[in-house]
């Protein structure tokens, strides 16, 4: 009996540290929540650099502004007409495509006609009008002389700037916030107002600066320089003949030109000569003729 009442005690006692080492229902569940919330927390915590890692990945495309520069040969009666053609197609594509932003004619002579062209227009439209620009030039007789491109890579200069435009935008929000609680001196709040004044004009003046730079890449800039020069014949047996008589015109006209120059440098000195000759010889004749004569 003792026995049985011994095995019994011991039972319960068991039971009841089992009950003891198990938390709760309640305090389970508390903690499964804490856990739950936990772990968003952290996957929260590291979204930021996820998303900056993944905004980084890609590669970043370069701001480019593009700048084309051509040399047109034509003959000298049409120079005029290929400018004039050249900015009636851009004013046609209309200021939202293709804008003329210099043009002008510089004659020296009726054989001697140079002239300059330069465009602001959207890359698509630009290739199509440059594709065209030999074919222009040869269907009045003339050759493309020289085409070049440049490039301008403004990418950095854009990431520097609205950075720049970031932190300025910050601290205008800081200053107006302040103003709107703070209570102090007049000549604070008023010193505080000109700082503010001060930083909205920089924030307008990056702003404009970044408009700037990205219409530089988002148009591209065409020049076009144009000059007078007759046909030239063509290559063949004869060709240095024609060098040759072209070379006689210029030695020719080089020649005439040094003596019209050597005569206007010389004339003043040999008229100054022959007057100077003839006032010598004036003075021996009234010497002569007032010695007494010989007896």
């Amino acid at each position: 009996m003792r026995t049985r009442i011994t095995l019994c005690a011991l039972a319960a006692l068991s039971v009841a540290a089992c009950q003891k080492a198990e938390p709760p229902p309640a305090e389970v569940a508390a903690a499964s929540a804490a856990d739950a919330v936990a772990a968003p927390s952290a996957e929260t915590a590291r979204a930021p650099d996820v998303g900056r890692a993944q905004a980084a990945s890609p590669l970043a495309i370069p701001q480019l502004a593009y700048v084309y520069k051509y040399a047109l040969a034509a003959p000298p009666q049409k120079v005029r007409g290929l400018v004039s053609k050249h900015e009636q197609v851009c004013w046609a594509a209309g200021p939202t495509v293709c804008q003329v932003v210099g043009s002008n004619v510089r004659e020296n002579g009726p054989d001697e006609i140079s002239a300059s062209l330069t465009l602001k227009a959207q890359p698509a439209w630009l290739r199509t009008f440059r594709a065209g620009l030999e074919d222009d030039t040869k269907a009045v007789g003339g050759r493309m002389v020289t085409a070049d491109t440049t490039s301008d890579d403004l990418s950095r200069n854009i990431v520097d700037t609205e950075a720049a435009l970031r932190s300025q935008v910050i601290l205008r929000d800081r200053l107006e916030a302040t103003l709107k609680t703070r209570k102090g001196k007049v000549s604070e709040l008023f010193e505080m107002e000109q700082q503010l004044a001060q930083v909205r004009g920089q924030i307008d003046a990056t702003r404009s600066e970044i408009a700037l730079m990205r219409g530089q890449v988002a148009t591209s800039e065409l020049r076009i320089d144009y000059r007078s020069e007759g046909v030239l014949a063509p290559k063949g047996s004869l060709a240095p003949l024609g060098a040759a008589a072209g070379d006689v015109v210029g030695i020719f006209v080089f020649t005439l030109a040094f003596l019209i120059r050597a005569l206007a440098v010389l004339a003043p000195v040999a008229g100054l000569g022959a007057l100077v000759w003839w006032l010598v010889r004036l003075q021996g004749q009234k010497k002569a003729a007032a010695k007494p004569p010989a007896a």
